[in-house]
């Protein structure tokens, strides 16, 4: 997104240098294993959290992983939609035991930390996911905790399974967190609510009060976050990355700069972006849009 909102931070052993502008071409579909599944096929990068036997708990390697993944795939010109989901029975139970263990021990090095700055990796993978300047898609296959469920409302999207469970549980451990991006998605009374208690809300009362935004049964799970990414993937691409810049910075603006800002963008839209051109052209020409993500 524009550089004159945010600059990202660097990832361990990448440069963003010259990426900004550069247009990729199509690649072909590829499927890299390991803590992180990563699988591009159809401009649709699928991110899956592979620790099923820790729930997908974030330690070092998987929080490095995850985070370059979001970072390469948001500046892929070749991926139009991001899907986030974990194997087995979890989402992700938020950083994994054993990190929090070398956390408290003073052992950052070891621990789901940022090297350097010591910031936790869900903190800059959900900075990334906001960032992204394409739709992000949380396949809530599970339980979802603390940094999980962080992650997850990060997310432009949450389709959840059935069998999904949402919430903080970090009062339990006597810390704090979920204040930022939970409160967005529900409101500050209700995550308060859902903090305090401690509590994992179910699937249907998580569609209820908008913490998801669509619940479907777990045998249909996988093939309904197929279609849904498909749909986003054949869309306005650039339309999509802009709404998501316009409405972090219109968030908690005044009105009037808001509207103002808004019709500036929907200029440059129509302006300066294929498929700006190209919806309205279709509905006048009464036929589908073909919009190819520019």
């Amino acid at each position: 997104m524009g550089s004159d909102i945010r600059t990202p931070p660097d990832v361990p052993g990448e440069s963003r240098e010259g990426c900004e502008g550069v247009t990729q071409t199509a690649a072909e579909p590829s499927v890299r294993s390991g803590p992180l599944t990563v699988e591009t096929r159809e401009g649709v990068a699928t991110l899956t959290l592979n620790r099923p036997e820790r729930r997908n708990g974030i330690n070092q390697e998987l929080g490095a992983e995850l985070l370059r993944a979001v970072v390469d795939a948001a500046r892929d010109d070749t991926v139009r939609v991001i899907v986030l989901t974990g194997s087995g029975p979890a989402f992700c139970a938020g950083d994994d035991i054993d990190s929090l263990r070398e956390l408290m021990a003073g052992n950052h090095a070891r621990a789901a930390s940022f090297p350097g700055s010591r910031d936790s990796y869900y903190l800059r993978v959900c900075e990334e996911i906001l960032r992204a300047p394409k739709p992000v898609i949380a396949g809530v296959n599970g339980a979802a905790v603390g940094a999980g469920t962080e992650i997850a409302c990060a997310a432009d999207y949450r389709l959840a399974s059935a069998e999904a469970r949402i919430g903080s549980g970090l009062s339990r451990l006597g810390h704090v967190g979920n204040a930022v991006l939970l409160p967005r998605v529900v409101g500050p009374a209700r995550a308060t609510e859902i903090f305090l208690t401690g509590r994992l809300v179910g699937a249907a009362e998580a569609e209820r009060i908008g913490l998801v935004d669509r619940v479907v049964p777990a045998e249909d799970f996988t093939s309904e976050l197929e279609n849904l990414a498909a749909a986003f993937g054949t869309g306005p691409t650039r339309a999509f990355g802009m709404f998501k810049e316009l409405r972090d910075r219109a968030w908690q603006a005044p009105a009037e700069f808001g509207l103002r800002l808004q019709d500036a963008y929907h200029a440059k839209c129509l302006d300066g972006h294929h498929d700006g051109q190209e919806g309205p052209r279709a509905y006048l020409e009464r036929r589908p849009p073909r919009f190819t993500g520019r």
